[in-house]
């Protein structure tokens, strides 16, 4: 009896293989997506690396998006300052569906990442 069990442990593996393979390249997809995005549409204030260190960006007061305090807003209240816009930030909400900002949200995350990673190393 458990070669039977162990044997339906691979069938049901295997099967499962393709949606792991799947979903792997789609998150990459999805970081790329967001990335490509937001140098399209962030970066002229906030910096292709999010430090909002950009003529605009200081014109205007732009957040750095790496610091803590953009880092610790939940993703519901990233995704509704994108959305809503906020201080000098304008909404988007017009502009972006909610695929488009809902891909934002782990590059924004990932830009805190880099800048966590990157003062380890210094």
């Amino acid at each position: 009896m458990p070669t039977i069990s162990i044997r339906k442990f691979r069938i049901g593996a295997i099967a499962l293989l393709p949606l792991f393979l799947f979903a792997i390249p789609h998150s990459a997809a999805a970081q790329s997506d967001g990335q490509k995005l937001f140098e399209q549409t962030c970066a002229k204030c906030h910096g292709p690396d999010g430090s909002g260190n950009t003529a605009i960006g200081k014109a205007v007061g732009a957040k750095d998006l790496r610091a803590p305090e953009a880092q610790k807003l939940t993703d519901a209240q990233i995704y509704t300052q994108i959305d809503q816009g906020k201080g000098n930030m304008p909404p988007f909400g017009g502009t972006l569906n909610k695929a488009q900002i809902d891909s934002l949200i782990p590059y924004i995350r990932e830009l805190g990442k880099k800048q966590a990673a990157n003062k380890k190393s210094s």
